[in-house]
């Protein structure tokens, strides 16, 4: 969609009296129409008392983190961009998200309606600039219109148009997550217990839904009983009724539970490596992100003994790392990867943040129970 988009933004400036300052508006429109689309969000979100799971300011290497139980925030190297991460823990689910994309749409249409009024009103000297913000603008506000849904992103437009007139399995999955988000809530403070209790509580009110699996089996992972959340995922694979998003998430999760089981030695690694890398690609072919699946390839790369390429890709995953456990556990691989290396002193050091998000994930107590032992 947005590859048609800017063909056409393109198409109509060249038409329309093109010049330097009409591709210099192009430019800034398409980032302010974004950051006011985003920002959007932010404010149907506090409105609508929706969380925001994650706030990413720039693009590039991470500059720095804050990382608390419900929100990590991410300054990159190049500020220009923003992007968030939305999670809902009131009912009416549907209704905030819907509304929370209305918002969105709603004030970055009214900003696009002002710089078409000024492209169209005000003196010649100051249209082109206004010309290239008004058509860019109108191609970011199309974009973000259009419906769509994937691993990686939702638009604006899908909150808004496709998830209230949902039903069936698919909406039993968003009005879920205030459960599930429990779940999550526990985890991070490590609260196994009510974490588990909250999980199978989902899993017996909502035995077929995605998010009830997945709850369960993040439950499993960080009590150490990675067969068994192998065991639950693999039964995810003979559904039916998954469509490619649900695909690309099960294969993912299907993918880091067998490195982890091959890691804890509850897996042969001749049979779980070749495994997980297959649910890897299968995950990316469905549209799951490649920079999500860093973190497993860096176990993976780890458990072959190939400790620099381990290395590289876990300190990828600790930099696009969406919470503060997945960060703890890149950093525990980290780690890993150094000591096999012969870096010990190194990997005290990586050790110290990792102990601060999760020292009491199994990865992290590990890595570091065997680095005070050598």
């Amino acid at each position: 969609m947005w590859k048609v988009l800017t063909g056409l933004a393109l198409v109509v400036l060249v038409v329309w009296r093109p010049g330097v300052a009409t591709f210099g508006g192009a430019v800034f429109g398409t980032w302010a129409v974004h950051a006011v689309l985003q920002l959007g969000l932010l404010v149907g979100a506090l409105v609508f008392r929706v969380r925001v799971s994650l706030v990413e300011i720039g693009v590039g290497g991470e500059v720095r983190t804050w990382t608390k139980p419900h929100l990590r925030v991410v300054w990159r190297t190049v500020p220009l961009l923003i992007s968030l991460g939305l999670t809902s823990i009131k009912a009416p689910v549907r209704r905030r998200l819907a509304l929370t994309g209305f918002t969105s749409v709603a004030l970055c249409a009214a900003v696009v309606a002002a710089v078409w009024s000024g492209a169209l009103l005000w003196s010649d000297a100051d249209r082109p600039f206004l010309r290239g913000v008004a058509v860019a603008g109108t191609a970011v506000l199309l974009n973000g219109l259009w419906p769509r849904r994937g691993a990686g992103t939702t638009s604006p437009g899908w909150f808004l148009f496709t998830l209230p007139r949902l039903s069936g399995r698919t909406a039993a999955e968003y009005e879920a997550t205030p459960l599930v988000n429990e779940v999550s809530d526990a985890l991070a403070v490590g609260d196994l217990d009510r974490a588990e209790a909250i999980a199978d509580e989902l899993v017996e009110r909502h035995p077929t839904l995605l998010v009830a699996v997945g709850a369960r089996t993040s439950v499993l992972t960080l009590r150490a009983k990675y067969a068994e959340a192998l065991h639950a995922v693999s039964g995810l694979m003979g559904r039916t009724d998954l469509e490619p998003r649900d695909m690309a998430f099960v294969l993912a999760a299907m993918a880091s539970s067998t490195a982890n089981a091959v890691e804890g030695g509850q897996l042969p690694a001749d049979v779980g490596v070749p495994a997980a890398r297959r649910a890897t690609d299968g995950a990316i072919q469905f549209g799951y992100p490649r920079y999500r699946c860093t973190g497993t390839l860096a176990q993976l790369a780890l458990i072959e003994d190939d400790h620099a390429t381990a290395l590289a890709l876990a300190r990828q995953a600790k930099a696009t790392s969406e919470s503060g456990l997945a960060r703890a556990d890149a950093l525990a691989t980290i780690a890993r990867a150094q000591m096999a290396a012969g870096d010990n002193a190194a990997a005290r050091a990586t050790l110290v943040e990792a102990r601060e998000l999760a020292g009491w994930m199994p990865r992290v107590a590990e890595t570091t129970a065997r680095l005070t032992i050598s």
